[in-house]
């Protein structure tokens, strides 16, 4: 066992009474009470186990390292959804076009055209309504696929 070394600080008065009540509560001297305080700070050695709190922990650390495990969970989702999506999306387009082949043995391209269209104004209205309620009453920037489909009606 290492020999006892000794280490003398200076305090205020309130500071050594609190001190004095906080050992005394923690059922050690104060110089043991202040000891184990400063082995919790410093995160050293406590009997065999580490502190709770450790300087080598600070803050700034521990928010780069969660930052850095989202931003490789996200990542790690993006890939495992992308196939799932694509498939998704190669289904949908699938129904899609058969629909359209059954339809347009029955309607003319005339009737096609006007219902392309007017799913397309449906689908700009709903997009300009989620615009204005996402901005305020603001017009969004980006063009719309669908705009030249209703330029032409235009």
């Amino acid at each position: 066992m290492a020999e006892d070394a000794r280490l003398q600080i200076y305090t205020d008065e309130a500071l050594n009474k609190k001190l004095d009540k906080r050992a005394d509560s923690a059922g050690l001297s104060k110089s043991k009470y202040c000891e184990l305080i400063l082995k919790n700070h410093h995160g050293m050695d406590l009997d065999g186990r580490l502190s709770r709190y450790s300087a080598n922990d600070d803050v700034v650390s521990t928010i780069d390292k969660a930052s850095a495990e989202i931003i490789a969970a996200i990542e790690e989702l993006k890939q495992e959804t992308t196939s799932d999506v694509e498939h998704l999306q190669s289904l949908r387009t699938m129904y899609v076009l058969s629909l359209w082949e059954l339809l347009k043995e029955e309607y003319s391209p005339e009737e096609r055209e006007t219902a392309i269209k007017r799913a397309a104004l449906q689908m700009a209205d709903s997009r300009a309504s989620q615009t204005t309620t996402e901005s305020d009453g603001g017009e969004s920037d980006n063009p719309s696929p669908l705009d030249s489909l209703l330029a032409i009606e235009q």
